[in-house]
């Protein structure tokens, strides 16, 4: 059963396509990773993610060495042809400049001059979306009728990746669904292993107390008011584990940890993840990791 998540795909069909980065990830299903059409190589990350229904989201691959080396290389490159194209550029400037003063004419306007790219102007895009990974929710790996359930296999990049929000990237990139923007997790995977997210996009987190509960009929000013929802009570508890078709091939529970504030880069609906049991919490609207908190706590930290 979709339910309400594939609402998603419906307004996405009336949201603009925005620029975003080609994604990362490659969708595998259980059929062809028996057939041997697909593998789990080595090299390569793997996100698993198990549920009641279809699920989607959006996740971010943090920039690490590699990734700023090869930014920093791009930026340097992209510079360096504006700055080449740029006194030509000035010249024409001058030349529709000098004209239009020429002329005189009551309704001339001189042209803005272009300005100069340099070091501290210039800018090719945010580095964090250089990595994009998205899921659901079609081309699921495995799913069952009874019980109903739904599970996707994703090839990515090794790395660590935080949790954007459960957004819909339709093909042509039209997004729909909210930023996780304020406060959200992130976690590792590593090269040639599983990474088991379970069902944690939908049931790991709370109720966030910041926000009006369900119940709580909403009016007024406060009629648009992002309210995130706690599915555990209908879908929970928080399960992790992979099927006998991939227990053959290295695989780990993801350990999330609590990440801290994301620009709101797709111009989406801005929100945060609720808070997360021994992972996740807010003070106003400061994140609290609270595993790193444990971890000071148990070693005589403060």
């Amino acid at each position: 059963m979709i339910r309400n998540l594939f609402c998603a795909a419906a307004l996405a069909a009336a949201l603009p396509s925005f620029a975003a980065a080609q994604l990362t990830s490659q969708s595998i299903e259980e059929k062809n990773l028996i057939s041997g059409k697909a593998k789990i190589e080595p090299d390569s990350g793997y996100i698993y993610v198990s549920g009641p229904f279809r699920q989607n989201a959006l996740l971010l691959r943090l920039p690490d060495e590699t990734t700023v080396a090869a930014y920093e290389k791009d930026w340097a490159e992209a510079l360096a042809k504006v700055q080449k194209k740029y006194p030509a550029k000035l010249k024409s400037w001058e030349q529709r400049a000098a004209i239009a003063r020429q002329t005189k004419a009551k309704n001339a306007t001189i042209p803005e001059k272009p300005i100069e790219p340099t070091a501290e102007n210039f800018a090719i895009g945010a580095i964090e979306l250089r990595d994009p990974v998205s899921f659901g929710p079609q081309y699921v790996f495995a799913k069952s009728e009874s019980p109903e359930s739904y599970s996707y296999l994703t090839k990515v990049k090794p790395g660590r990746y935080a949790y954007y929000g459960p957004i819909f990237v339709a093909g042509g990139g039209a997004m729909a669904g909210f930023c996780y923007c304020m406060g959200t997790v992130a976690f590792e995977v590593k090269p040639g292993v599983i990474t088991d997210t379970g069902n944690f996009f939908l049931v790991g987190p709370g109720l966030d107390p910041d926000f009006p509960p369900p119940s709580t009929p909403l009016a007024g000013s406060e009629a648009g008011l992002y309210r995130p929802q706690n599915l555990g009570s209908q879908h929970g508890p928080l399960r992790f584990g992979v099927p006998e078709s991939l227990k053959a091939f290295p695989y780990a529970e993801a350990d999330f940890r609590a990440y801290g504030k994301l620009d709101n880069f797709y111009g989406l609906s801005v929100g945060r993840m609720p808070p997360v049991p021994g992972v996740l919490a807010y003070d106003r609207d400061k994140i609290v990791d609270l595993k790193a908190g444990a971890a000071a706590a148990g070693s005589g930290g403060e």
